[in-house]
């Protein structure tokens, strides 16, 4: 575990480094434009009016890495907004037919074309500001999917997919927590129906740097094993388990800033000069 957390933590310092170097000749912020932006998609039936009010939308684990990262990015003089992708983040249906499996996608492909459409926003606005998407579980598929098409784009500094259903064992990503890299295995549970799911393919190398993915083994998403049956209670509790606290969301909580790069001089906090006293 270690050996996989130390290759994935030199892998995303060479991606930030590489990535301030393509972006080194852009200015500062806008007048009103943060250093950074962050958003956030939360995962099945996170978006009740409950969740949406504790959590401000994204979500408790995609809400919390947020927390996370703004606190270390304050330490540095750097300003951060979050906004939420817009969407309804449907519950998965339980022993349901197709139909609910098909108005379940089609939460997936609201959400899909919500956080495409909320990036080209605010990237029209804010042009200069690096933009980390972070997503959990359906809300990871959400950012997934859009990978293809804005993954290479000049203001995406990271990508955070937390349970990925659409998770491909073998993938460019750089990965986290315990779930195999075999690419015997099926991943994401979308990837066991690819055609109908209409499942993302293998990530190109250059945006799969920049792709943290947070997987353990036994996950009823993300690690999903199309031969039982019935999805265990064990497969459930591991899946909504993820967290900053432990060592693992410390991980990729530092990883995202990693590929934000360095703050710039004027960023950075000035200290205090001291005063001299002159014997």
């Amino acid at each position: 575990m270690f050996g996989r957390a130390s290759m994935a933590a030199c892998a995303v310092a060479v991606a930030g480094s590489a990535f301030v170097g393509f972006s080194g000749g852009v200015a500062n912020a806008a007048p009103g434009c943060p250093d950074v932006h962050w958003m956030g998609a939360a995962g099945s039936g996170e978006r009740t009016p409950a969740e949406v009010a504790a959590y401000e939308g994204m979500g408790r684990v995609i809400y919390q890495s947020y927390q996370e990262l703004a606190a270390q990015l304050e330490e540095e003089g750097r300003t951060i907004t979050a906004e939420a992708v817009n969407y309804p983040a449907k519950d998965v249906p339980i022993d349901a037919g197709v139909l609910d499996w098909a108005d379940y996608m089609g939460s997936v492909d609201t959400g899909t074309a919500a956080l495409g459409g909320q990036y080209a926003a605010f990237t029209a606005q804010c042009p200069e500001t690096k933009v980390v998407l972070a997503g959990y579980s359906q809300g990871a598929m959400v950012v997934h999917r859009n990978l293809h098409a804005i993954g290479a784009h000049p203001n995406l500094a990271a990508a955070l997919l937390i349970a990925d259903g659409d998770r491909i064992p073998d993938d460019t990503t750089v990965n986290i927590g315990s779930a195999s890299t075999d690419p015997e295995k099926t991943g994401g549970a979308a990837q066991d129906w690819p055609i109908l799911a209409h499942a993302p393919a293998k990530l190109p190398a250059n945006i799969g740097v920049r792709t943290i993915s947070v997987c353990d083994a036994g996950d009823a998403v993300c690690d999903y094993d199309p031969d039982v049956d019935e999805v265990s209670p064990a497969a459930v509790a591991i899946h909504t388990s993820y967290t900053t606290a432990d060592s693992d969301g410390q991980m990729w909580t530092w990883m995202v800033r990693q590929l934000l790069g360095p703050p710039t001089a004027e960023q950075t906090p000035q200290q205090p000069e001291v005063p001299t006293t002159r014997a």
